[in-house]
């Protein structure tokens, strides 16, 4: 999805955003571990929202990450986080969302 938060897309807009680079994310890493079985706990969350200078809800719009993967996961699926504002992001995109994760061995 592209757009500027506070400009373009309203804050349930950017959750769907949130939440649509979060099933691109599991299909990373399932590509990446084999299988999300292997994964052990979600760590860290950095999400970026492409937003205006006066838009104060970036974690609203994050919670549509985070909340699936508690949906999926459980337990497993929290983790800490940032949720942060960009004045842009490449290629106009609403939600930029990086992840660190510990693997079962």
């Amino acid at each position: 999805m592209k757009g500027k938060l506070g400009k373009d897309l309203t804050v349930e807009e950017g959750y769907q955003a949130a939440r649509m680079t979060g099933v691109d994310i599991l299909s990373t890493l399932k590509a990446a571990c084999g299988e999300l079985s292997r994964i052990k706990q979600f760590v860290k969350v950095k999400g970026m929202v492409n937003s205006t200078p006066d838009f104060y809800d970036q974690p609203k719009v994050i919670n549509g990450f985070s909340d699936l993967m508690v949906q999926v996961f459980g337990e497993k699926g929290k983790h800490a986080r940032a949720a942060v504002g960009m004045v842009s992001l490449p290629s106009n995109i609403a939600v930029e969302i990086e992840v660190i994760v510990e693997l079962e061995e």
